[in-house]
């Protein structure tokens, strides 16, 4: 298998001490693998959990589709609108849209861990960035999704957690994972929990139970492909939301934080030709997911209904990322057209 040969290249290169790679065909899991070691002495496995970084973004932004398509909010509201003390310091003008696509400008003083409550609280008050004109700038902006989860909990009145769990996590077959594990949960689970090398908070209580939205998913990699699944089987969104939330809303623009262009969607990195932020060479312009700092990347492609989700146990540097993310996409696609090609099972999408 090509994909299990450039694995364990990355690892006799030193720039990962283990990996998890899922993908499935029109609902058909072609490849599942586990390589390697979780933490040191420790395997890891199809069912490690893993921590997704950034790749958790399109979870709370599919909330607000859900929200949107049962009529309870527009994307184009004014954020102020749900949350009143949103319009504070001259942000009376952004709106959801702005939130979902980075272009709302969003400010923070807080740079550590903190509860939830306090950083929505911090973010309303502070202003947008110096010059900030919502929808006519572009930069990845992490902290509007502290913003996002706040308006699924006052528009669906129910806490975050709750309503990702009961109406994205069980129909989409994630049963194994979260967005900010409770200390008791943490502690059954703590021997399963991989430990990113160089990367500190990685696997320790304080990171994991911490329930950031930003990035604080954790659950086997295989798990966040089954979201993907899920959109493309309609049993998420309805086609004509989830088009909504895919279609174009930057188009090669330049982004001022990552100092690259890009393709997005509403709370999605779109397919581009953009090595940094696309889907490798086979992957069509339709594509649609998200990567996770230097370690994670999950997406779908609809034109062929293929899913990818990958993570690597180690952090890369932009070179090594160059590097490793094609090939590795490379290999994967062939594996899924050769295991395809092998199977006659009939098409369907399954937990």
């Amino acid at each position: 298998m090509q994909t299990l040969a450039q694995v364990q290249h990355g690892m006799d290169l030193g720039w990962h001490t283990g990996a998890q790679v899922y993908g499935s065909v029109q609902g058909q899991t072609r490849v599942d693998l586990a390589v390697g070691e979780a933490r040191p002495g420790v395997p890891m496995t199809t069912s490690t959990i893993v921590e997704w970084a950034s790749a958790t973004k399109p979870i709370p932004s599919v909330a607000i589709g859900l929200l949107w398509q049962r009529g309870l909010l527009d994307l184009d509201d004014p954020v102020c609108l749900h949350i009143p003390e949103f319009a504070a310091a001259g942000k009376q003008a952004v709106t959801i849209r702005h939130l979902l696509s980075h272009t709302g400008g969003l400010t923070s003083t807080i740079t550590g861990i903190a509860p939830s409550e306090e950083m929505v609280a911090d973010i309303c008050a502070a202003p947008l960035a110096d010059g900030w004109i919502p929808g006519t700038r572009n930069a990845y902006n992490s902290v509007a999704m502290w913003i996002v989860a706040e308006l699924v909990s006052r528009v669906s009145g129910r806490p975050f957690t709750e309503f990702i769990r009961n109406e994205i996590f069980e129909p989409a077959c994630m049963d194994d994972c979260w967005i900010g594990m409770s200390a008791d949960t943490y502690r059954v689970h703590q021997d399963r929990i991989a430990v990113i090398p160089g990367f500190a908070p990685s696997g320790t209580e304080a990171w994991v139970t911490w329930g950031r939205p930003t990035g604080g998913g954790h659950g086997p990699i295989a798990q966040l492909g089954h979201f993907y699944e899920a959109l493309l089987d309609g049993r998420l969104l309805s086609a004509r939301t989830l088009e909504a939330m895919t279609a174009h809303q930057v188009s090669g623009g330049w982004d001022e934080y990552l100092q690259e262009t890009v393709d997005r969607g509403l709370g999605f990195m779109l397919g581009s030709s953009n090595p940094a932020h696309g889907y490798g060479t086979r992957a069509s312009a339709r594509s649609f997911g998200h990567g996770g700092r230097t370690w994670s990347v999950t997406f779908a492609d609809p034109s062929e209904r293929v899913v990818v989700a990958v993570y690597w146990n180690g952090m890369g540097d932009p070179d090594t990322q160059a590097r490793r993310l094609p090939d590795l996409l490379d290999a994967l696609y062939d594996d899924l057209a050769v295991l395809t090609e092998r199977t006659d099972d009939d098409a369907h999408f399954a937990c």
